[in-house]
């Protein structure tokens, strides 16, 4: 007789919710190993031109994203973020991955922004990498159940009546499509983020990773230049190398060769006098000075001091090297233990008896270290910019009178970058080796010469973090120097625009931006300097008659719908009327007219009233609704096509007006910003 044993029903109950905890914990980790959950794919229920998003967040001020590089007017703002992935991934070592590449059938050309490319897109994580994805005869994909509770199959997405055809995910009535293809649509960025310990992965969503700067204090003609602190004008790709003979950048954006570029050597001397500002005097090693600081030079006997010009020998000494009347030269400066991120080294010289028929073959050699590598960076005086080969890096300082003193200044990490630069020319961009500058080591300094019994003076040898109020003048000098009889810079290259906008400029043409940057440097040369007559006497200059004058008549001015004012960026026939160009014009004045420069103030005030005046006038002309139009070429060129400001000229174009709003009392800069800012957001102008 079997013996029946009863359970109470409140234990029956607690066996029965075990078994179902036990069954749902099954469930969810079948899904969590087999397939991806719909929230790791791009989710978008509808695929909507023009659609709205209203939510107007702050600025997303966390993240680290900075504007691209365009020379001449954007710039990267400390180190670039890496370009973003066009493709959702997911860890690698946490799936078996297999991948395909989507089916697309293209029967018209692409837009510019898709730029021909496939869309290849993961298949469904599994471990068996998608194996078990069924077939139908006729090439349809069967169901595959995720989890147990949702169906994912894969379908076509027929994109403008198959202008595109790419391969998505359907769950149920809900719609994946690869963000590669939503990125390069819509022009949206977008960043799978490292989870952090205990967290889900998440997904990043952008319209820009521009950065928006909204400034703390009133723009000051004496302080920072908008916020040009954050400029690292040097190390930018189109920069060529630092001139060794005039310590400003030069440019190779219309020039493979390189060229002094007006704008860039301008923002170059702003970024160094707002970086001065806001970091301080740097930190600096005294290497030889010929008095209270004595070098360990080897062999010590071709080295002496002598007192300086004037005689008398209470004052200062300098150093003097003294090649053998029948050999070589060749001295060793032991430096000792260098601190690190001292790559700033700086000296005055001086060779003396060179008469310009015998140029004396002098070289200054800073060996550096970079990890296991020694590189090698030779100064000569000589007239070439940048040569490089097998470690050997030449800078030429230039074969100028040189029976004066000169100071040189030199970034051995931007020195040895741009020599690494020009060795990798036929080197695919992305594989170039990009240093690290904390890992830079100066290894040693030397002197030859092959010129027997040339003196070679030298003085004041530095180790320094940085230099930014040397270099700050160095910029400032250049443009003093180099003003022609008519008050400008003319840039030395022709500029072509593209296809559908026919001028051309001619070698020697003058731009608003680059007067209106001269104009911010020169005017705070002349503010912190006491002997400044030559600051403010360019600054006359620049004013007096270029703004005056037509691009046909090689000025800068422009007049839209007959009536208003405008300075040409680029003095195109007919106008194109740049917006950035035009609004770094105006605030070169506006520093010249507020700084009161002696002869330049009338000028500047009349100029800067009437531009302004334009600029609130104009301003609703660049709104797109959902972004901002570089240009007004549209307007100016029948038939033409808009030319959009790309989302990091978009963000120029808010930065600058958020600059105006902190001295300009019209409302129009603040509330046109604001508006910029949400389009940033993904907020769009409504519709009807």
């Amino acid at each position: 007789m079997m013996t029946m044993v009863r359970i109470p029903s409140f234990k029956c109950l607690l066996l029965l919710l075990v078994v179902v905890v036990i069954g749902l914990t099954v469930g969810l980790i079948s899904k969590c190993t087999s397939s991806p959950s719909p929230r790791n794919l791009l989710q978008v229920e509808h695929l909507r031109r023009g659609s709205s998003n209203n939510n107007n967040d702050d600025n997303k001020e966390g993240f680290n994203y900075y504007q691209s590089i365009n020379d001449g007017e954007i710039e990267d703002v400390g180190q670039k973020s890496h370009q973003v992935s066009s493709i959702l991934k997911r860890p690698a070592a946490a799936i078996n991955r297999k991948k395909t590449k989507a089916s697309i059938s293209k029967p018209n050309p692409d837009p510019p922004s898709l730029g021909g490319l496939d869309y290849p897109f993961d298949e469904e994580e599994g471990g068996d990498g998608g194996a078990n994805t069924k077939t139908k005869s006729d090439g349809a994909p069967r169901k595959k159940a995720i989890g147990g509770q949702s169906d994912v199959t894969d379908i076509t997405c027929n994109i403008n009546n198959g202008k595109y055809k790419i391969e998505c995910k359907k769950d149920a009535s809900e719609v994946y499509i690869p963000f590669n293809f939503i990125h390069k649509y819509f022009e949206i960025y977008g960043k799978l983020e490292e989870p952090k310990e205990g967290e889900e992965q998440t997904f990043t969503w952008l319209h820009s990773f521009a950065k928006i700067y909204r400034p703390n204090l009133p723009y000051n003609p004496k302080g920072i230049f908008t916020y040009f602190e954050n400029y690292n004008v040097e190390v930018r790709d189109r920069v060529k190398c630092i001139s060794g003979a005039e310590g400003v950048p030069i440019s190779t954006q219309w020039d493979p060769n390189g060229y002094f570029y007006p704008i860039q050597i301008a923002q170059f001397g702003l970024s160094h006098f707002s970086k001065f500002l806001t970091e301080g005097e740097p930190k600096r090693a005294i290497l030889e000075d010929g008095d209270d600081t004595r070098g360990g030079w080897f062999p010590i006997d071709l080295v002496g001091t002598l007192p300086n010009d004037n005689n008398d020998p209470s004052t200062n000494h300098f150093v003097q090297i003294q090649s053998p009347p029948s050999s070589d030269l060749n001295v060793k400066l032991d430096i000792g233990v260098t601190k690190p991120r001292m790559l700033m080294l700086s000296w005055q010289m001086r060779v003396m008896g060179a008469a310009e028929q015998r140029r004396p073959n002098v070289t200054f050699t800073a060996t550096v270290r970079y990890e296991s590598q020694l590189y090698y960076l030779h100064y000569v005086l000589e007239d070439f910019l940048i040569q490089a080969k097998d470690k050997h890096i030449y800078h030429g300082l230039g074969s100028r009178s040189l029976s004066a003193w000169h100071h040189i200044i030199r970034d051995l990490g931007v020195d040895l970058q741009k020599g690494i630069n020009t060795m990798s020319q036929k080197v695919k961009k992305s594989k170039i080796l990009k240093i690290v500058r904390s890992k830079v080591q100066l290894e040693s300094i030397s002197i030859t010469c092959t010129s027997p019994g040339i003196p070679i003076l030298l003085d004041n040898m530095t180790l320094s973090t940085n230099e930014h109020l040397a270099q700050f003048y160095q910029a400032a000098d250049w443009f003093v120097t180099h003003q022609d009889r008519r008050g400008g810079w003319p840039i030395p290259v022709r500029r072509k625009f593209g296809s559908d906008f026919y001028p051309v400029l001619k070698s020697g043409w003058y731009s608003a931006m680059g007067q209106g940057h001269a104009l911010s440097l020169l005017a705070r040369a002349y503010s912190v300097t006491t002997n400044n007559s030559h600051y403010g006497e360019a600054c006359a200059k620049a004013v007096a008659t270029i703004f005056d004058h037509s691009g046909e008549e090689n000025g800068v001015r422009a007049v839209f719908m007959d009536k208003y004012v405008w300075f040409e960026e680029y003095p195109t026939t007919p106008s194109s009327f740049v917006l950035n160009g035009f609004m770094y014009s105006l605030l070169g004045l506006y520093d010249v007219k507020s700084l009161s420069v002696m002869g330049a103030l009338d000028k500047a005030e009349s100029l800067y009233d009437a531009g302004l005046i334009s600029l609130k006038a104009m301003l609703p002309l660049y709104d797109t609704g959902s972004g901002t139009f570089y240009d007004l070429r549209h307007y100016t060129v029948s038939g033409i096509s808009p030319n959009l400001a790309r989302l990091d000229y978009h963000v120029t174009h808010i930065n600058q007006l958020l600059t105006f709003a902190t001295f300009e009392k019209d409302p129009i800069f603040k509330t046109v910003a604001e508006r910029w800012i949400g389009y940033t957001e993904g907020t769009r102008a409504a519709h009807n």
